[in-house]
């Protein structure tokens, strides 16, 4: 069993770093981290404080002090607008939002949350879904009864209204356990919504993979021999299930983040004075005609995220079941 666990992983490995677009896919997710890992930074050099609102604040263009809003290009010149991209490497590179704050500085922001939100609640969903396809597959019998028409159920709902639902519900008055109170400004509160809604489609292929598990000659051999569940379960089926959750882990970060993205456009998720991929496209949504790039800016960056990752996931899984994938 080690020897075919310890293949696997190599499979995994391979499929990252011989396949050209599993690959090129890591490394474009390993370049998204990294630059919006270095927000701070690129708000230190460049001077701009990306969440605090500047409406009468100036930069630097062409050599000029300009006004970070500027009069509108209609003909009685009515309202305000804030400066578009310049392209070139300074602040303000992608221009200013409504509030006169940097956009390129908040997109790397609003990055560094919209990733740990998605990694958190894909982390949170696998290994939840993981426990309740053990009990289902392994156990069988009532409690796969049970827990597979509970998971029926779920599944009938719409991911989304039921995100959204659940959302409504906290983000006015977050959530009192006990002792413990979470605000509603907490991140907890949407990586645990996110992390919920996609426990049903996870948790199947753990349980159909446990159930193979299950009948396998080694799990056979291994309860002859008088070991106990717990052991079987640590030893044999969950370093079993390490390849499945390889391969899911991406595709469900992606699915986290597109959810995490429409909850925060809708004002559910991320809440304010913090940003998020979805709160600046809320943002940028009066500014479409005028200034596109706030909106286009963290739209771009969700499509890459989810491509890299969905990219990411179908070479994992054409690696390690070619049969599968195809």
């Amino acid at each position: 069993m080690g020897a075919g666990v310890e293949g696997s992983y190599r499979r995994v490995v391979r499929a990252v770093f011989t396949r050209r677009d599993g690959a090129f896919a890591a490394l474009l997710l390993a370049f998204i981290i990294v630059a919006c890992l270095s927000a701070p930074l690129y708000a230190a050099l460049n001077d701009v404080e990306p969440f605090s609102s500047d409406i009468a604040g100036t930069t630097i263009r062409n050599g000029q002090r300009v006004d970070l809003m500027q009069p509108n290009d209609n003909p009685l010149h009515l309202g305000l607008s804030p400066i578009g991209p310049d392209w070139r490497p300074g602040p303000y590179v992608l221009g200013a939002d409504s509030q006169g704050r940097d956009v390129a500085a908040r997109v790397l922001y609003g990055g560094r949350n919209s990733l740990l939100i998605a990694s958190s609640s894909a982390l949170f969903c696998l290994c939840l879904a993981a426990c309740l396809g053990i009990c289902a597959g392994y156990f069988g019998g009532w409690i796969d009864l049970i827990l597979s028409r509970i998971l029926d159920m779920l599944w009938a709902i719409p991911v989304y209204l039921f995100a959204i639902s659940l959302s409504v519900v906290t983000v006015g008055h977050g959530i009192r356990l006990g002792f413990i109170t979470i605000g509603a400004d907490n991140l907890l509160i949407p990586i645990g919504i996110i992390a919920l809604v996609y426990v049903p489609y996870a948790a199947r292929p753990f349980r159909a993979r446990a159930l193979s598990l299950s009948q396998a000659g080694f799990v056979m051999a291994a309860r002859g021999m008088g070991a106990s569940d717990f052991r079987i379960l640590w030893r044999e089926i969950l370093p079993g299930l390490m390849p499945t959750m390889a391969v899911l882990a991406p595709l469900v970060m992606a699915l986290c983040m597109l959810a995490e993205s429409a909850l925060s456009f809708l004002s559910l998720g991320v809440q304010a004075p913090a940003a998020s991929w979805g709160t600046i496209i809320q943002d940028g949504e009066g500014l479409l005609y005028t200034r596109p790039a706030v909106a286009i800016a963290p739209g771009v960056a969700i499509v890459l995220t989810v491509l890299a990752l969905n990219v990411l996931g179908n070479a994992l899984r054409d690696q390690i079941d070619p049969k599968g994938g195809a």
